[in-house]
């Protein structure tokens, strides 16, 4: 019988015993948690709830999830913002023209993560649609790209994305459900928020948080 010590980040550290053959996602049960409210870290990335817990590791995080962009303040762009927007999304190298970009914050389907005075993230939309979404290499694993997916379901109520399979984690980690696109390679994700109208699903990102995501094709509805 494994014993887990687990650190639920920010709270306490816990000794918990699991049956032989345990799953992530039994720690999770085990610690009070659903798939919804926490991950598991290992390593300081996120891993399936279905993964077998490693009978060699006796040390993981956990991590209580992002909801509703709640840590990392979320707000729409302004004019002003135009110039760091598109530095965030040119050194994701994310090729989207300037003027969209200028049109998109006139129609209020632009959104910036700020931490102090600073933008660390940005996402663009067209309707439900995510035509790009990054964040600033420094502030990668730090919940900018969950805070701004989270506040985009939030606001629209349902995203959709078209993308490359190299950024499939990306949105699988956020609870996308994701499909092939017929006669090509790219994928399309769907997400919706829950009937309550809460984000309930959104997972931190670890690894990029967007960093790479690029979109430049339209997404089909």
């Amino acid at each position: 019988m494994p014993t887990v010590r687990a650190e639920v980040v920010g709270e306490e550290t816990r000794e918990v015993s699991l049956a032989a053959a345990a799953t992530y996602g039994d720690l999770l049960a085990a610690l009070d948690f659903s798939p919804h409210e926490a991950t598991v870290l290992v390593d300081d990335s996120p891993v399936p709830e279905d993964r077998l817990i490693d009978p060699d590791r006796d040390s993981v995080r956990v991590l209580r999830l992002v909801k509703g962009g709640a840590g990392v303040p979320v707000r729409p762009a302004t004019r002003d913002d135009h110039l760091d927007v598109m530095r965030v999304l040119d050194g994701a190298m994310l090729e989207i023209d300037s003027e969209t970009v200028r049109d998109r914050i006139a129609a209020g389907d632009v959104s910036v993560a700020t931490l102090g005075d600073r933008v660390v993230g940005a996402l663009v939309l067209d309707g439900d649609r995510v035509t790009a979404v990054a964040t600033r290499k420094r502030r990668r694993g730090q919940g900018v790209g969950t805070a701004l997916v989270s506040a985009a379901l939030a606001d629209r109520g349902r995203l959709v994305a078209e993308f490359d399979p190299r950024v499939r984690p990306f949105y699988e980690s956020l609870g996308f459900d994701i499909d092939s696109v017929g006669g090509s390679d790219r994928l399309r994700g769907q997400l919706a928020a829950s009937r309550d109208g809460g984000a309930d699903f959104v997972r931190p990102v670890e690894e990029g948080d967007g960093e790479e995501v690029d979109e430049r094709r339209e997404v089909p509805r």
